[in-house]
């Protein structure tokens, strides 16, 4: 025995199916649009790219020949190979990402790089930082670091907290700059409309007047 849909049944299903939302597809001029302006960032991307593939190899170079040359503190030629190794290999993933997603599961390696190189930067933060400022001297024993891999590593982490420094104050600076620009907007369109009501309150005694003078030239 075959089971039968009620007709008003059918038809709300038949409607509740049209009615379904299509997912809209950006427009051609859109497209256009990102295309240019991925055209636009790319060189750019690829030269920062560049650049930052330059000073990782160059850490880990510096980390690896200055291993057991740091008595003062062996983990800052660590600090240096590690976060040349890993910065290394998140950038590379990054920019191969396209063609190597397809096979492996790229986001976990990416998120696991990036967070071993946030957990040693930080680390490499105390290394440094506490041991300011060692002896280049060799003669120095426990004192002594080698004053390239020492250098590379201070001047790495101080031009990193620089950059977010003046990044935090420019962002402080638009802030207030927006909150200014507000303030003074408010104040503005406050003044013109207390300006027109103080206007038309003081035509009030005279529009009075005028409708007094037609009452009494129609009577």
């Amino acid at each position: 025995m075959s089971e039968r849909i009620d007709e008003p049944a059918a038809e709300a299903l038949t409607i509740t199916v049209s009615e379904t939302p299509e997912k809209k597809k950006p427009s051609k001029e859109t497209q256009d649009a990102i295309r240019k302006l991925k055209a636009k960032l790319i060189p750019g991307l690829k030269y920062t790219l560049l650049f930052s593939l330059v000073i990782y190899l160059a850490m880990l170079i510096v980390g690896i020949l200055s291993v057991k040359k740091c008595p003062v503190n062996e983990d800052i030629p660590l600090f240096l190979c590690i976060i040349g190794f890993v910065g290394l290999a998140s950038k590379l993933v990054t920019y191969l990402r396209d063609r190597i997603i397809p096979f492996f599961k790229i986001k976990y390696i990416e998120s696991a790089l990036y967070t071993t190189e946030t957990v040693f930067f930080l680390l490499g933060t105390y290394w440094v930082y506490k041991e300011f400022k060692p002896s280049f001297d060799p003669a120095d024993g426990a004192k002594y670091c080698q004053k390239t891999a020492y250098l590379v590593a201070f001047i790495y982490l101080t031009a990193f907290y620089g950059i977010l420094i003046l990044i935090l104050l420019a962002a402080v600076c638009f802030c207030c700059c927006a909150c200014l620009g507000v303030t003074l907007f408010v104040t503005t369109i406050n003044t013109l409309i207390e300006s027109d009501i103080a206007e038309n309150e003081s035509q009030v005694p005279y529009i009075e007047e005028e409708v007094k003078e037609n009452g009494e030239n129609q009577k």
